[in-house]
């Protein structure tokens, strides 16, 4: 038989195998993951928020230009760029990028260039050389080739030195879905880490939302602070003044004075906290504390939010999508290891060239060909396979209800939210009632005092009591803009009105 002959042969069985391989595959696969079921808490989540006629929708946009900040906008997109955390977040993505590919890769079979030389030396005195010379060589004809390799005339040893060149491959065939349900969850942790990558760049944008306007509030509230102690060291020292003169009493000067005092002691406090608080911006841009500022007033936006926004849109936020992912590819992993208790079918093979002569390596007639089928049943390993599925179950179940729970608790925080910015909406109308009412005192009581009807210890008091309107009014502002900051967190984003809002 020729070697043309002979590999023509093992071709057609190679090409048998191949098409067998190929209607199992196409006919044949099955999965064993369960059926994707939507918790109870999900399935029963209401339409929208709250009752009201004013509606909404989600705008997927660059929700904190919403603000209307133009420096606002620099420190976020400079945050965005440098934060640590963000880094940190990008890589762990590209970690379970590549997870999923590794899991990926068992669906294809495996192949490997494999060369090698091979030098043998044995005595002639074991194996069938013992056998044919009766194990101790006697009876052995003399060696009339002059050395070895003779298959009727032996020596003392053999002495053998092969040269191979092959092609290895090995391949498990996914019958039961093991593979592809795994790396159905591979792709499922890497979604989910991609949300979690979304869950950390809102948690910095509004970091930096938030400590942006603790900044710009803490500042107004040292100016304020400053201008109050001078008015009440004014006050202190004209009540003194009028105390030595006998018009008022020990206990109003002392009053004074208290007032004086307590604002005086808390100045250094308020200036402490400005500098912590700059400090921390200055981290969530990735810079050095003291090696970064904002300047510039703060501009809030009053407009109302719809109330009536379709809480479906919680799908939009990070932590909503990462948990839905990974209960997702819970669910695939069971599918995965109940296919473990079921037999397997693995091919192994290699076809390449040998030779003992390194010229003769490169013949066609010097070929190889190796194929391996393995089916393999595990009958018995001590309960550990069905433990296996077990511990997968059970984690289903737990990423079920953990995903359930993170549905109702971003629900919760976006009625909590609406309702919070409402009530800040409302305290901010308030206090700027009073600050008009304070502002109109302080007028009034100046011009009192121009025109000589009016004393300037009841200016200053006016004054004093228009600071203090103007200190509410700074903790008002930055209270309503956390409240709208919590209304963006707790819904992933911004929104636009609905068409009847534009009517």
């Amino acid at each position: 038989m020729t070697g043309a002959t002979r590999l023509g042969r093992s071709g057609s069985t190679a090409r048998l195998m191949a098409a067998g391989l190929g209607v199992l595959l196409a006919g044949g696969a099955c999965s064993f993951t369960p059926s994707p079921e939507t918790p109870a808490p999900v399935a029963a989540l209401p339409d929208s928020f709250t009752a009201a006629e004013d509606t909404g929708e989600y705008a997927p946009l660059r929700w904190w230009e919403t603000f209307g900040d133009p420096t606002l906008n620099a420190v976020v997109d400079s945050a965005l760029v440098a934060n640590l955390d963000l880094r940190e977040a990008i890589a762990r993505v590209e970690e379970f990028r590549n997870r999923y590919r590794i899991a990926g890769a068992d669906l294809f079979p495996s192949i490997g260039l494999n060369a090698g030389a091979t030098r043998q030396s044995t005595p002639a005195n074991i194996g069938i050389g013992g056998q044919i010379t009766g194990g101790d060589g006697a009876g052995a004809p003399a060696d009339t080739t002059g050395g070895p390799g003779g298959f009727g005339f032996f020596g003392d040893r053999f002495d053998f030195t092969t040269y191979s060149a092959s092609l290895d491959f090995a391949y498990e065939l996914d019958f039961w879905g093991r593979a592809r349900n795994d790396r159905s969850a591979a792709v499922r942790d890497f979604l989910a880490t991609r949300a979690d990558l979304e869950t950390a760049r809102l948690a910095v944008i509004g970091a930096v939302i938030s400590t942006y306007f603790e900044v710009i509030g803490l500042r107004e509230e040292v100016e304020l602070s400053v201008e109050n102690v001078g008015l009440l060291r004014e006050r202190a020292e004209l009540t003194d003044e009028r105390y030595q003169r006998g018009l008022v009493s020990s206990f109003e000067l002392y009053s004074v004075r208290q007032l004086y005092r307590n604002a005086e002691a808390a100045l250094p406090g308020l200036r402490t906290a400005l500098f912590e608080a700059e400090g921390r911006l200055a981290v969530l841009v990735g810079r050095y504390a003291g090696d970064f500022t904002v300047e510039g007033e703060p501009r809030l936006d009053l407009s109302p939010i719809p109330a009536l926004l379709p809480a479906a849109l919680l799908e939009a936020r990070p932590d909503v999508w990462a948990a839905g992912e990974r209960m997702e590819a819970a669910r695939h992993r069971v599918g995965a290891r109940r296919a473990e208790l079921l037999p397997t079918l693995s091919l192994n093979g290699s076809v390449g060239l040998q030779a003992s002569d390194p010229q003769d390596l490169f013949d066609a007639d010097q070929y190889f060909l190796n194929l391996i089928g393995n089916l393999f049943a595990p009958l018995f390993q001590g309960g550990r396979l069905r433990a296996t599925v077990g511990v997968a179950e059970a984690q289903y179940q737990q990423l079920a209800a953990s995903y359930a729970r993170t549905v109702l608790t971003a629900f919760k925080e976006a009625q909590t939210a609406l309702r919070g910015f409402e009530n800040e909406r409302q305290r901010h109308a308030s206090v700027l009632e009073r600050l008009a009412d304070a502002q109109a005192s302080a007028n009034y009581q100046l011009l009192r005092y121009q025109r000589g009807v009016g004393d300037y210890v009841s200016y200053l008091d006016a004054r004093t009591s228009l600071v203090s309107a103007q200190t509410m009014m700074v903790s008002a502002t930055r209270a309503l803009a956390e409240a709208r900051l919590a209304v963006h967190r707790a819904l992933g984003g911004a929104w636009v009105m609905g068409e009847e809002e534009h009517r």
